[in-house]
């Protein structure tokens, strides 16, 4: 079976979260699926699984070193799926977002103490947004016969968005996917279930056919 291949992300810390629950994932899903029964008929394999410092800077050395190091070395037929995790501590679900905006508008200091307000990502670039590829709706329909998830077309004007906006133009540049996926802290989903909802989701998502 010719899987997809998955590169994985996660964040650290920022402000108000000391403990980001999407590095503890990131850090544990290959741990998870390799306890799995099944592991061997999943259609999937995680090729990298990082955790990028929540800073605008740290983003696009990551991009950047994914780039090099995995999208420039691929064939076209068997190109990664670029897919982020990321917290949102008031929310509840788990949130597949559409698009991310060309617009920094931090609320607090990054890790780097750097705060833009109102800023393009990228001024020389003339689109609002980006979007992903993926079937955004369909996956939520499917998913949501087990877990708590919702679509979503505001990812923030945070780190978060500005990791998506980059990871979608670098997508749609190698013709692959991306897509971000905010999380709510522990208290509200467990992190088995979390471990399990992961696994279905890089699962259901459909092998990129262009």
């Amino acid at each position: 079976m010719n899987k997809k291949k998955i590169i994985l992300s996660g964040f650290g810390t920022f402000c108000g979260v000391s403990d980001n629950p999407s590095s503890q994932l990131v850090n544990e899903i290959q741990m998870y699926i390799e306890s799995l029964p099944n592991k061997d008929e999943l259609r999937f394999e995680i090729i990298n699984a990082n955790i990028i410092k929540v800073s605008g800077t740290d983003v696009r050395y990551y991009l950047e070193q994914m780039e090099i190091n995995h999208l420039k070395t691929s064939n076209d037929d068997d190109m990664p799926i670029l897919i982020h995790f990321g917290v949102s501590s008031a929310e509840t679900n788990n949130r597949l977002e559409v698009c991310g905006w060309n617009l920094a508008d931090f609320r607090c200091y990054d890790e780097n103490m750097w705060k833009p307000q109102n800023e393009p990502i990228d001024s020389q670039d003339t689109n609002d947004k980006y979007e992903t590829t993926l079937p955004i709706n369909d996956l939520v329909e499917k998913l949501s016969k087990n877990y708590k998830v919702t679509p979503s077309v505001d990812p923030g004007r945070f780190v978060c968005n500005y990791l998506y906006f980059l990871s979608l133009r670098l997508s749609k540049s190698y013709e692959t996917q991306s897509l971000f996926i905010h999380i709510p802290l522990f208290n509200e989903i467990d992190k088995r279930t979390q471990l399990k909802f992961m696994v279905d989701l890089f699962d259901s998502i459909p092998k990129n056919n262009k």
